[in-house]
C-alpha cells in the first residue's frame, strides 16, 4: 500500500486529477511498519558497533617469563668460576626464553647456586626483548648477589 494515491474521476468523458489525497493506513499496519523500521534501525546501529568486537582478532598480550635455574657447585670450584658459569647459563636461558615465545616482552632469569644443600641466588637478569636485541650481554643486565660469596666460600660450606 502506498502513502499517496491518485484518485481520478471521470467527468464528462475526460479524466482529470481531482486531488492528491493521503491514504490513511490502518493503525495496526502503521504500528507494525514503525516497529519493523525501528527494529531494523536498532539492529543496524547496534550491529555495526558489535560486529567489529565479534570479528576482530584477540588483542596480543605481552608478558614476562620468570626462569629459575639451579647450579650445583662443582668440587673445588671457586666462587668466581661459579659466577662465570652462571652468566653462561643465564645467557642461554634468556635467549631460549625469547626464542620460545614471540609475544614475551620481558624475561627474568635467576641463577641459584647450590653448595651442599645451601642454595643462594648468584645473579638475576631482568631484561626486555628490545634491550636484549640491542645488547645481548648478560653482564650488562645482571644484578649480582655479593652476599652469596660469603655463604658459598665459607669454610663450613666447602664441598667434600
Amino acid at each position: 500500500m502506498t502513502l499517496f494515491d491518485w484518485t481520478f474521476e471521470r467527468n464528462a468523458g475526460r479524466d482529470r486529477c481531482r486531488s492528491l489525497s493521503r491514504v490513511r493506513p490502518t493503525l495496526g499496519g502503521d504500528r507494525q511498519s514503525r516497529v519493523a523500521s525501528m527494529a531494523l534501525a536498532a539492529l543496524l546501529g547496534f550491529g555495526s558497533a558489535a560486529v567489529p568486537t565479534l570479528v576482530a582478532p584477540p588483542v596480543a598480550q605481552a608478558y614476562t617469563s620468570r626462569v629459575n635455574v639451579f647450579l650445583v657447585r662443582e668440587q673445588g670450584e671457586s666462587f668466581d668460576t661459579l659466577v662465570r658459569r652462571s652468566e653462561i647459563v643465564a645467557r642461554a636461558a634468556v635467549q631460549r626464553s625469547f626464542d620460545a615465545d614471540l609475544l614475551m616482552t620481558d624475561v627474568i632469569v635467576t641463577i641459584i647456586g647450590d653448595n651442599q644443600g645451601i642454595a643462594v641466588p648468584i645473579l638475576t637478569v631482568p631484561v626486555s626483548r628490545s634491550e636484549w636485541q640491542l645488547r645481548p650481554d648478560v653482564t650488562q643486565w645482571a644484578n649480582y648477589f655479593e652476599a652469596a660469596r660469603s655463604l658459598v666460600d665459607s669454610p663450613s660450606a666447602e664441598p667434600l
